[in-house]
């Protein structure tokens, strides 16, 4: 017969007695089986978050220098968000909140209106080409160092004639 070959399964109640039998005499090797997973989660976060950090400080901006005629069609408008849809894919491996791509308006020097983006140091490539028509982009820093200075030879800065 079958069950003579097969053993009967225990009741519910008697297969939960021998569970918690094997967990209490394994007590400590299971404790120490979790404190080694946290551990180990804890350690790979924490890289996580100096990675995260780390590439949030090497990012790439560029301010976008419109020519006097722009002016956007929907086109062009789609046809930006698309490129900086892909910066995020051009990044490769970063983490998530290092990997977004910011949009940036500032004002500069007498109220002037700037705008730019910015997103990770590996997708500069892509972010360096021109979303729209007519617009010139521009590192920020070269955009801040092309900017015009004024300089007066002979003449103190600290002369206070006025």
């Amino acid at each position: 017969m079958v069950g003579d070959v097969v053993p009967q399964a225990p009741g519910v109640v008697h297969g939960f007695v021998l569970v918690l039998g094997a967990v209490v005499e394994h007590v400590g090797w299971l404790a120490g089986a979790a404190g080694a997973v946290l551990i180990i989660w804890a350690a790979s976060a924490a890289w996580w978050r100096r990675r995260a950090v780390r590439e949030l400080e090497r990012r790439a901006r560029f301010e976008l220098v419109p020519a006097v005629t722009f002016d956007p069609q929907m086109g062009d408008i789609g046809q930006a968000a698309a490129r900086l849809d892909g910066a995020r894919a051009a990044a490769g491996g970063v983490p998530k909140r290092a990997g977004a791509v910011r949009i940036r308006v500032w004002a500069g020097p007498e109220s002037q209106l700037h705008y730019g983006w910015e997103g990770p140091e590996r997708a500069a490539s892509v972010l360096r080409m021109p979303g729209y028509r007519q617009v010139e982009v521009r590192p920020v820093d070269a955009a801040r160092s092309a900017s015009t200075q004024v300089r007066f030879e002979g003449v103190s800065p600290q002369a206070g004639g006025w």
